[in-house]
């Protein structure tokens, strides 16, 4: 069933106790873990990943774009992370990556930016549970949505099937919404059009009902 997944880095931080209880009925939050080097802006650490989760019942997924992405599986399982994704551009043996989230019973996925091929994936197809594609250049907020994503995704449902959850992550809104689920997307990451929404509830509710009808359309 089609999922949103809020980015909290969107989020008023300052009244982050809040927020979480306005979200306490999402069916995700998504926590955009940047270290400053992978990507130029510095999120948050794992530190208030462990505030987050102590005061939600909400899954938490987490998307390292990190340097170092092995680093960050032990305390983030720790703090009840439930899903792990990290970039294929720097994991020099993305096995050994998959198979320590996995150990710990979580599930793994990786991610592409827009430059690399839906082919780098194909050698880990029995082990990723989740499948995330940046739809805007990394390095900078703000910036629209690429279409040229439409394809990879078209690409990577062809490749693995339907049962694959595929997410896309970077300027989604209503103008493309209906774009990356036809092309096969099963789940989005949003943070400005939820969290910068005047009533970020009905932002979630809107995007959640509209993408399921979009679903249904495509018999999915």
């Amino acid at each position: 069933m089609f999922t949103v997944s809020p980015s909290i880095y969107s989020a008023d931080l300052l009244n982050l106790k809040t927020v979480l209880e306005k979200a306490r009925d999402f069916e995700h939050i998504h926590l955009d873990i940047d270290d400053g080097n992978f990507v130029k802006g510095i999120s948050f650490g794992t530190t208030l990943v462990e505030q987050i989760a102590d005061n939600t019942d909400v899954m938490l997924d987490a998307h390292l774009e990190v340097l170092n992405p092995m680093e960050y599986i032990d305390p983030l399982v720790n703090a009840g992370v439930e899903l792990i994704c990290a970039h294929i551009e720097v994991l020099d043996y993305p096995n050994i990556f998959l198979s320590k989230v996995h150990s710990y019973g979580k599930k793994a996925g990786l991610a592409l930016n827009l430059k690399t091929p839906v082919d780098f994936i194909e050698p880990y197809a029995d082990q990723i549970d989740h499948l995330l594609f940046v739809s805007v250049e990394t390095d900078y907020e703000g910036l629209p949505f690429r279409r040229g994503v439409l394809k990879k995704i078209r690409q990577a449902r062809k490749l693995f099937g339907k049962d694959l959850p595929i997410w896309v992550d970077g300027g989604i809104n209503d103008d493309n919404l209906r774009d990356v689920i036809e092309a096969g997307a099963s789940g989005v990451v949003i943070g400005r059009a939820v969290f910068k929404a005047e009533d970020f509830k009905k932002a979630y509710d809107h995007f959640i009902e509209t993408g399921r009808k979009y679903e249904k359309e495509f018999n999915r």
